[in-house]
């Protein structure tokens, strides 16, 4: 789940929005589970939302959905928690990478007051709320090329001592074996000493 690995980013993301706004703001990720959220969601971070809910058509369809009324939603009247929710508007849209929709924002309206102002600004909020869907599919894409990176690095290195061992059991350690072995690795003497020590080889 990519998602965990920003975790604290996101809920203070969302924590901001919510303050901001003045609506709750929730996060699930691509197993609907909850992952961040703000209010009487909070406390339900690391919990399992209903399959059939409107985050999980979210998540099939990658497109945003708007929830106006829930009893008149086509999307609530699947849902198994329907008669348990307390949520009266909500404005969800996809978080995606490269086409693959990894998890679902959602800003939610818990009375009337927030439920109209969610719909006075609709088109506004839903531009905000992509906005910031994106803001989050870039900065883990950026993580995932990073560690896409890193582990190119490690790679090499392992490779690299690997090579290096081998050529000083071929050459021996003595001051001429560690001269042959610079020379078959074709480094310097230097540059050979400083990688046995970064590489801690005995």
């Amino acid at each position: 789940m990519r998602l965990t690995k920003v975790n604290e980013d996101i809920q203070k993301t969302c924590e901001n929005i919510s303050k901001l706004l003045n609506v709750e703001v929730t996060l699930v990720d691509s197993n609907l589970v909850r992952i961040a959220g703000t209010g009487e969601f909070k406390q339900k971070i690391g919990t399992s939302i209903d399959r059939n809910s409107i985050y999980s058509h979210v998540l099939e369809t990658g497109e945003t959905y708007t929830m106006n009324e829930k009893y008149d939603s086509e999307k609530c009247a699947q849902c198994n928690q329907r008669h348990y929710c307390k949520e009266i508007a909500d404005i969800c849209c996809p978080i995606q990478i490269n086409d693959t929709v990894i998890g679902v924002v959602g800003l939610v309206a818990f009375d009337e007051k927030q439920r109209d102002m969610m719909l006075l600004k609709k088109s506004e909020l839903m531009l905000f709320i992509s906005n910031i869907a994106d803001l989050m599919s870039l900065k883990l894409k950026a993580m995932d090329d990073i560690d896409h990176i890193n582990d190119k690095i490690s790679s090499f290195e392992e490779l690299e001592k690997k090579e290096i061992l081998k050529a000083i059991k071929k050459y021996g350690n003595t001051t001429d074996g560690m001269k042959k072995t610079a020379d078959a690795l074709n480094i310097g003497i230097a540059t050979l000493y400083r990688k046995i020590k970064k590489y801690d080889i005995k």
